[in-house]
Order: C-alpha cells, then sequence, then structure tokens
C-alpha cells in the first residue's frame, strides 16, 4: 500500500512539472502578441523578442528604471511582466529587481502602503539570495521604512531603519548607515525626543564627512538646524541652515534648496523678523512652484499663512489657508494636516471665534497625537487654554494650561539640556577635527601649488634671463660691429684723405719743381746768351739745391701733420720759446729716428745734431734729468 502511495505521488510530481514546462512554453509562444497587447514602444518589442528569454526579465527592468520618473505608471506595468517572466524563469535576482521596480513606482504615483508591500517582498527574495546582512535586503528594509515615514507611519518606519541600520553598520555599508541614522533622527526630532535626534543626526554627519557626500552633509546639516529650532535655540538652527544652503545651491538642486529657505524663514519668523521671513518663505514657494512640487506648495503656503497671521494681516492669511487647503487635504500628509488646522485655529483665535478655534485645535491635535508631533501638540494645548480664558471657562483652561505644561516638561526636561550639551561638545569637537583635517588637505595642496608655482617661476625667470642675455650679447656683438664697421669706414675715409693730400701735394710738387726748372733754365740760357759770370752760374746751381730741400721738409711736415695732428700744437703750448727748426728736430724725434738719419734729411753733420738735441734738452728742462728726450716727445 505504502509502495502504491509513493507511486502515485511520483507520477502526479511528473504531471505537475510537464503541465508547467507546457504553460511555459505557451507563454513564450504568445509572448510578442502579448507585447504588443500591451502597447510597448517597436523598438523595445524587437529588442524582446531578438533577445533569449533569460535575458527579457533584466531587459523589462532596465526599462522600467529608464522610465520610473517620467512615466512610473507604465514603469509599473513593465516591471509587472519582469515579475512574471522571472518567476516562470525562477530567476531570483530579477524577481527582486522587479519587485523594487514596482515599488519606486508605486512611490511615485503616491501609493504608499502599496509601495512599503512591494518594498518588503523584494526584501523577502533579497533575503532568500543572500541572507539577512545582504546589502539588497539591508537597502530594501530601509527603503520600507523610509516611504512608512513619508506616510506618517513613523513607528513603524522606525522598527525598519532601525534593522536597517544594524545590518549596515554590521556589513560595513556606511552610505547606507548615514542615511539611517538621519531618517531615525528625523523621526525623533518630529517626536521631540530632540536629545536622541541630535545623537542620530550627528552619527549621520561624522560618516558623510567621512565618505565626502555633499548632498548627505547638506541633509544632515538641515536636519540638526532643525533640532535647534524646535528647541528654541535659533542662533544655532539659523546657523546650520546657512551652511546646508549653501551647500544645496553649490549642488544647484532646487528642492533641496526651497526646503533650507523656508526653515531659515522659520527661525525669522520666531525672531519676529516676519518681512524677511515672508520673503524666505516666498522663494521656497517660487522653487517650488517651478518644480511642480505639489505636496510641498501646501506646506509652504502654510508658513505664509501663519507670517502674515502674525503681522495682524487677517485677510492675507484667510487667502493663503483657502489655497492651502485643497492641496493639503488631498495629499493626506498628518504632518500637514496638523498644521494646517493649527494655524487655521489660531485665525479664528486671533479673530475672537474662540469656539471655532478650540474646534480647529482639536482636530490638528488628532493629527499631531497620531504621528506623535509634541510641537503642535504643546501649540495646541496653549491655543485651546488661550481660547477657553477668553470664554471666561477658567477651569478648562487650567486643564489645558497644565497638559500643555506636561508635554512640554516631557520634550524640554533637565537630562535633555544635558544631552545637547554633551552633543554640542561631541560636534563641535568633530566638526573642529574635521576642520583641521580640510585644513591640513588645504595647506598641503597649497604647498604643491607654491613648489610648483616656484619651480614654473624659476623656469620661466631662467627662460626670460636667458632670453634677455642673449639679446643683450647679440646687441653688444651688433653694436661692436657696428663700432668696428664704422672705425673701418673712418680709417677708409682717413687713408682715402692722406692719399688725396698726397696726390694733392705731389701734383702742386710737381708744379712747383717745374716751374723753378723752367725758371732756372731761363736764367742759365740767359746768363750763356749773354756770356755772364761764374759768380751767377753758382748761385743758380746753389738756389736749385735749396729748392730741393725745402720741398723734402714741406713733404714731410705735411705726412707728419697728418699722422700726429696735435702734435704741434701741445707741444707750443708746453715749450713755446723753441725755434722752427728745433721744432722740427722735434718731430724727427719723435719718430724716433737716429742722429744720422736727420742728419741725412736736414744736410747737416751728426756733430751739428747732437748739439741741436742738447741745446733741445736745457730748453725742454731736462738738462739735469735721467728721462730720455725721445721718450718725452713721445708722451706729447
Amino acid at each position: 500500500m505504502k509502495h502504491l502511495e509513493s507511486l502515485l505521488s511520483k507520477i502526479t510530481k511528473f504531471y505537475l512539472s510537464l503541465i508547467g514546462f507546457i504553460l511555459l512554453f505557451v507563454s513564450l509562444l504568445l509572448f510578442p502578441f502579448l507585447l504588443r497587447a500591451t502597447g510597448l514602444s517597436d523598438s523595445l518589442q524587437q529588442v524582446l523578442v531578438s533577445a533569449g528569454v533569460a535575458q527579457r526579465p533584466g531587459i523589462l527592468n532596465d526599462f522600467a528604471r529608464k522610465i520610473m520618473e517620467d512615466n512610473p505608471e507604465q514603469a509599473y506595468h513593465r516591471a509587472q511582466e519582469a515579475l512574471k517572466l522571472s518567476r516562470d524563469l525562477h530567476n531570483l535576482k530579477e524577481e527582486a529587481r522587479a519587485l523594487y521596480m514596482m515599488a519606486d513606482a508605486s512611490y511615485y504615483m503616491n501609493n504608499l502602503d502599496e509601495a512599503v508591500t512591494l518594498y518588503l517582498e523584494s526584501a523577502g527574495v533579497e533575503k532568500r539570495l543572500g541572507g539577512r546582512e545582504s546589502e539588497g535586503y539591508l537597502n530594501r528594509i530601509g527603503d520600507a521604512g523610509h516611504t512608512c515615514c513619508a506616510g506618517d507611519r513613523h513607528p513603524e518606519a522606525l522598527k525598519y531603519m532601525l534593522e536597517s541600520l544594524e545590518l549596515s553598520l554590521n556589513g560595513g555599508y556606511d552610505s547606507q548607515a548615514a542615511s539611517m541614522y538621519s531618517n531615525i533622527g528625523s523621526i525623533y526630532t518630529e517626536w521631540g525626543d530632540y536629545a536622541r535626534a541630535l545623537e542620530y543626526d550627528q552619527k549621520a554627519l561624522e560618516i558623510d564627512r567621512r565618505i565626502g557626500g555633499r548632498e548627505q552633509i547638506s541633509t544632515d546639516l538641515n536636519n540638526i538646524g532643525k533640532i535647534y529650532e524646535h528647541w528654541g535655540k535659533y542662533d544655532e538652527a539659523v546657523r546650520y541652515y546657512q551652511e546646508s544652503y549653501a551647500l544645496a545651491k553649490s549642488l544647484d538642486n532646487k528642492a533641496m534648496i526651497a526646503v533650507r529657505l523656508n526653515n531659515i524663514g522659520i527661525v525669522y519668523q520666531a525672531w519676529h523678523r516676519y518681512t524677511e521671513a515672508l520673503d524666505y518663505f516666498q522663494q521656497a514657494l517660487a522653487i517650488e512652484r517651478s518644480i511642480g512640487n505639489i505636496d510641498k506648495i501646501g506646506r509652504r503656503l502654510l508658513y505664509i499663512a501663519s507670517t502674515y497671521l502674525a503681522m495682524e494681516q487677517y485677510d492675507k492669511c484667510l487667502s493663503c489657508l483657502s489655497e492651502a487647503s485643497p492641496v493639503v487635504k488631498k495629499s493626506g500628509l498628518v504632518d500637514d494636516l496638523a498644521r494646517f488646522y493649527n494655524v487655521y485655529g489660531k485665525y479664528y483665535l486671533a479673530t475672537n471665534q474662540n469656539r471655532k478655534a478650540i474646534e480647529l485645535f482639536e482636530q490638528s491635535q488628532l493629527f499631531a497625537l497620531k504621528n506623535n508631533l509634541k510641537l503642535i501638540q504643546m501649540a495646541n494645548l496653549q491655543s485651546i487654554a488661550q481660547a477657553y480664558e477668553k470664554l471666561g471657562m477658567a477651569a478648562k483652561s487650567l486643564e489645558h494650561y497644565k497638559q500643555f505644561m506636561t508635554v512640554k516638561d516631557s520634550v524640554f526636561n533637565a537630562e535633555s539640556n544635558t544631552r545637547l550639551a554633551e552633543f554640542q561638545t561631541r560636534f563641535e569637537t568633530e566638526k573642529m577635527k574635521f576642520e583641521n583635517e580640510v585644513l591640513k588637505k588645504d595647506a598641503k595642496l597649497k604647498w604643491n601649488v607654491y613648489v610648483l608655482s616656484g619651480i614654473a617661476t624659476l623656469a620661466i625667470i631662467s627662460i626670460l634671463l636667458s632670453i634677455i642675455l642673449i639679446l643683450r650679447i647679440k646687441t653688444r656683438n651688433a653694436r661692436q660691429s657696428k663700432m668696428m664697421a664704422e672705425q673701418e669706414s673712418r680709417q677708409l675715409e682717413l687713408e682715402l684723405e692722406i692719399k688725396n693730400k698726397e696726390l694733392t701735394f705731389n701734383a702742386m710738387s710737381i708744379i712747383k719743381k717745374n716751374e723753378t726748372v723752367s725758371e732756372m733754365i731761363g736764367v742759365l740760357e740767359k746768363a750763356i746768351r749773354e756770356g755772364q759770370s761764374a759768380e751767377i752760374m753758382d748761385s743758380v746751381f746753389e738756389k736749385i739745391r735749396n729748392n730741393g730741400r725745402d720741398d723734402t721738409w714741406k713733404e714731410f711736415e705735411v705726412r707728419f701733420t697728418q699722422v700726429h695732428k696735435d702734435f704741434y700744437d701741445k707741444l707750443n703750448d708746453r715749450y713755446p720759446e723753441l725755434t722752427p727748426n728745433e721744432r722740427k728736430l722735434c718731430a724727427f724725434l719723435r719718430l724716433n729716428m737716429t742722429t744720422k738719419d736727420i742728419a741725412s734729411i736736414t744736410h747737416q753733420s751728426v756733430h751739428s745734431i747732437n748739439v741741436a738735441r742738447t741745446r733741445l734738452r736745457r730748453k725742454m728742462n731736462l738738462a739735469n734729468s735721467e728721462e730720455n728726450l725721445v721718450t718725452c716727445l713721445m708722451s706729447i
């Protein structure tokens, strides 16, 4: 009997497997027709038909991711098809991914409950794939927590985020851990547990500064500013908001910029600087409208309405509330609804419609209690107490005032202040440490820049000096070449001038000699013809001899003057008493001629020349001196 049951079980399993295979085969055959029926683009149809069966789920998931922001509804359907195929193919990786795509699409379509369910389903598949410690699992759990938070399901959100945080820290996933720290801090901020919120946000900031995510650093700073704002420490709040705003602006992230501007406006509103607060709120509203962020438009209008209320401009306040009402109610966000009814209640309280005000404050209180929004709870209870006081109902007023004090004490107690001080000290220490590290990096970078700049400057200076030196050498060489050329030109001109003078002198000498010869010939012919005496003939011959000597001296003197132009002038200045013959002797000696040569030229005896030299030394005051006469004349 047991054997028969076993056989029947095997047969049943076989037929079930066979039926499953047939269904898969039929679905694959019908796949191209199903694609056309779902209205896919021709290009995607072609890719899917040409692709292998195993690749089709991945292609559909890729396509869903690509069109997610522009068309989340179509992305949802493509991911749904990918889910069916991946399950048929037992492809857990693409199944988890398809569920993730469907969850993201639901989030974009504001179907937050469905998105949470799909994220958790995807997390379950990731767990089957890689275990609870896998990155896929902890990321999807974190996504589920974030979506719960967006849907005002804060307790549930905290549960998922704490699990994701624990797994991220254990696995070393810093980015995810920082994100969870930040989100958990935001929840505690909403709940009014500011000391705990600061601890989580400070840890998020530490990690983000370490890994260098500017967008996340801006978010962390904004969250810390929000805590200080709620705590009533506005100077600190605006400091963090401004730093966060500067980072958001550098990233050109319009959504972030709008949030930062709105938060700065809240601080200015608390300072009663309403005009400046309005300016910040209106800037934020303009950005939200430009990017089509409908939910945030309602929130910005509420802050503008509350500012007009504080300025006692009730008509403008009511106008903003009327504009915000359909937007806030359509979004259904608990935080915004709590704030909306609170501001509306304050409007009625300010206009002395006290019972209507109490009604609206009580509506706001329901939403504030639902999400544990302690600041709004405090504002509602205090305002209700004021309304009852105006109505003359002292007991009711006192009751609500006591409730207000109870909530306030739970938020601003001594323990919280101590934890805040501890956080502030730790935060400032971490900030200084971070800034010191940044300064060290900047200093090192600047030093490298200075070194490189110095090297570059030295190189440029060396090149410039080399160029200047080369140019100077070239200029000097050119100047020297020019000077040499000018000197050669002058020398040539001088030589040419000397040659011309020589030619002129020679020509004049020839003419003079010819004239003298002609004259002497005439005298001799006349003497012969007239039979004159021998004495006349001797006088003629003597005249010829003297003429030759005179001509020789004149030629020498001309050439000597050409070479030594200033000699005679200087000689006359120093020794004006010298005779012409002594000056001639000085000229011969200046040329370092021997006594014999001088005697030959002057047709005098050597003895006569030596006597003349002795007389010359005496006139030049060299008689009792060992100085050489020629050396003295050479120096003139």
